[in-house]
């Protein structure tokens, strides 16, 4: 099966350094862009894409400089197509340089996209995704502990009983934390809000540079659109 429009690949993606195992298996068309790829890691695994990430793919890196950067190459934004995964193939995907999350994401298998389906698609997991800035498995594993005997305070706060048995901020979202919640449909709901939008924001640039050529006259009509799906429009 040749990478093209119609060729889905199945991942199981998993947080190295915790156990139990926090994973996810997904769907995503192979015609899916490198950054559209990041989004649905940072979607199903709950990350709030406030740090910078990198791919490790063939022994080549793929890093962005700022948040929101997308991953170009000869003028080209990548695609998934345009790497050429092998079955079975390990990627490494890093978020966050500082706490340092390493994924381990597995090529599980190519299959041929069903008509009326959503794409990408998370049909499996465990276990809630980590709090950002939680300081990494190490901190994360410690605040999980912490959890478990009934123990919170913020977490940069200090590990002074007294501030603990005080601190009583009803809606710190950490509070309410439960790790061994995983909602399959939410995070489906997530990506195709995700996909919604990228869809509505792209057809209205390509609108934009539209109505420009229109009223700039036909010399000044001949105008690119790069829009966020990475489409190129010559208007």
């Amino acid at each position: 099966m040749s990478d093209t429009s119609n060729t889905i690949y199945q991942l199981k993606i998993s947080l190295l350094g915790i156990s139990p195992m926090i994973w996810r298996r997904v769907l995503i068309p192979a015609d899916t862009t490198l950054y559209g790829f990041h989004r649905v890691v940072q979607i199903v695994l709950g990350w709030e894409d406030y740090h910078l990430h990198a791919f490790h793919i063939h022994g080549r890196h793929y890093r962005t400089m700022w948040t929101g950067e997308r991953h170009w190459e000869n003028g080209h934004e990548i695609m998934l197509a345009d790497l050429r995964f092998r079955l079975r193939q390990r990627i490494l995907y890093e978020y966050d340089f500082g706490d340092l999350w390493v994924h381990v994401i597995r090529i599980e298998a190519r299959l041929e996209r069903q008509d009326r389906k959503f794409y990408p698609i998370c049909v499996g997991g465990a276990r809630a995704g980590p709090p950002e800035d939680i300081g990494g498995p190490e901190g994360y594993a410690a605040f999980v502990e912490r959890l478990g005997f009934g123990k919170f305070a913020p977490w940069f706060g200090g590990d002074d009983d007294d501030e603990i048995d005080g601190y009583e901020d009803e809606d710190d979202p950490l509070r309410h934390f439960e790790p061994e919640r995983f909602n399959r449909r939410d995070v489906n709901a997530e990506l195709k809000r995700e996909w919604a939008e990228q869809k509505a924001d792209g057809a209205e640039e390509l609108q934009e540079a539209h109505d420009r050529g229109r009223r700039w006259g036909p010399a000044d009509a001949f105008w690119v659109c790069l829009s966020r799906t990475g489409e190129i429009a010559v208007l």
